[in-house]
């Protein structure tokens, strides 16, 4: 018995047979509409990829590998929930496929949604160590969810795997600076801007990280590099201000921060600088102005709350200065030298049980720093606690020595 051989009764044979349907849209196979999918991808139609792609979904859906691409040009295309849907099916046809979680992560990612974003590019980080794309983007990841530690050791090994990557470098620098390493930090950034002198994130980061360290000619150096090739970034400008604040050049400090406001004049970190700025110069009615459009800018600015707090502590306003200080404390529990000046301003307006619990907060987080044991040690005299108070200003001695000994030190290995 012999059969007309028929694309359809073909099609019909093999889908009996449970082979895959080769055949479509009269004679185009599986094989040509993945090649012309990718043909169209490489020109830049991402609509026509698409088009391709799911053409090919309908011949084969359960290849992951399809459900991968098809995610990939819907991203391009900026459908990406639709994506999403695609990049999950994927890693449901083939949990091993590495490049879907990927796709899957960088889809949360972009879709705000950090937690499952991280997860994804884990487990393809776990199914392919040695790719470069996917360390690196873990890496950015965790850095931009303060998870520095975290991010390490994938930053350097993305940089390891392609040395010559400035924003890989940049990104390293940042986790290295946050983990307490920041003259590592330092030569990172600095590796990241000899490989790319436009990249000016990095760049900043080098200058901001000079100024820290106390190398505030160098890092105005690099901040003036960035206005050569970009002249309105108000970014270099407020940071040149800052490091002219660093070196006590108010007037010059005051000019940068001026014109870093004129141009964007809703920068609360501009503002809170300019306040500083007025306050050491004595202009504290102009500093309080400052501080203020800061906080309405950003109500959770530690800095600017405990510089208003200092203002008026300065003008005997205890209460005030005591409020200051506990908003600053409210927006970053982790702040010593607030809780030491909430304990000051406590002690001065008769509250000596709240300034003991301050001061001991101050102590625990910043034990080196002698000034709240001297403190503690004065309240502690005033409440009649002797013993108490005698422990306190021998521990403010102890940390006095420690201090001026790690000082010798660091003098010594600087000559």
């Amino acid at each position: 018995m012999r059969f007309c051989s028929t694309p359809v009764l073909r099609g019909i044979l093999l889908s009996i047979l449970g082979t895959p349907l080769l055949v479509v849209d009269g004679q185009e196979t599986l094989t040509q509409l993945e090649s012309r999918g990718m043909q169209l991808k490489a020109k830049g139609d991402a609509s026509g990829a698409l088009a391709a792609w799911e053409k090919a979904a309908r011949l084969n859906p359960k290849s992951a590998r399809i459900e991968d691409e098809i995610g990939f040009l819907l991203s391009v295309l900026g459908r990406r929930e639709e994506a999403i849907q695609h990049f999950d099916r994927a890693v449901q046809l083939n949990p091993k496929l590495a490049v879907a979680h990927y796709h899957l992560g960088v889809a949360y990612w972009l879709q705000r949604d950090p937690a499952n974003g991280i997860h994804q590019l884990e487990i393809a980080v776990i199914l392919e160590p040695d790719s470069f794309d996917y360390r690196f983007h873990l890496g950015h990841a965790l850095n931009a969810t303060s998870s520095y530690g975290e991010a390490l050791p994938h930053l350097q090994k993305a940089t390891a795997l392609a040395p010559q990557s400035s924003e890989a470098w940049n990104q390293l620098g940042i986790a290295l600076q946050n983990t307490g390493d920041p003259r590592g930090g330092l030569d990172a950034y600095g590796r990241a801007v000899s490989l790319d002198a436009s990249n000016l994130d990095a760049r900043n980061n080098y200058g901001l990280t000079l100024v820290n360290m106390g190398r505030a000619e160098e890092g105005m150096i690099q901040f003036r590099r960035i206005l050569e090739i970009d002249p309105e970034s108000s970014v270099a400008r407020l940071n040149i201000g800052i490091a002219h604040l660093q070196r006590s050049e108010f007037n010059d400090a005051e000019a940068q921060l001026r014109e870093a406001l004129r141009r964007d004049p809703n920068s609360s970190v501009a503002h809170y600088n300019l306040g500083l700025t007025l306050k050491l110069e004595d202009k504290l009615e102009k500093a309080t102005a400052e501080l203020k459009r800061a906080l309405e800018l950003n109500p959770n600015l530690p800095e600017a709350h405990y510089t208003l707090g200092i203002i008026r502590w300065q003008s005997g306003d205890f209460e005030e200065a005591a409020q200051e200080m506990k908003a600053a404390i409210a927006a970053n529990p982790d702040y010593a030298e607030a809780y030491a000046m909430l304990g000051t301003a406590l002690k001065q307006k008769g509250d000596l049980h709240g300034a003991v619990l301050a001061l001991q907060s101050a102590i625990r987080l910043d034990p080196g720093n002698p000034g709240p044991h001297n403190t503690l040690g004065q309240v502690l005299l005033q409440m009649g606690d002797t013993e108490g108070s005698r422990r306190a200003f021998a521990e403010g001695t102890s940390a006095i020595k420690k201090k001026n000994a790690d000082l010798a030190r660091t003098l010594q290995k600087e000559q």
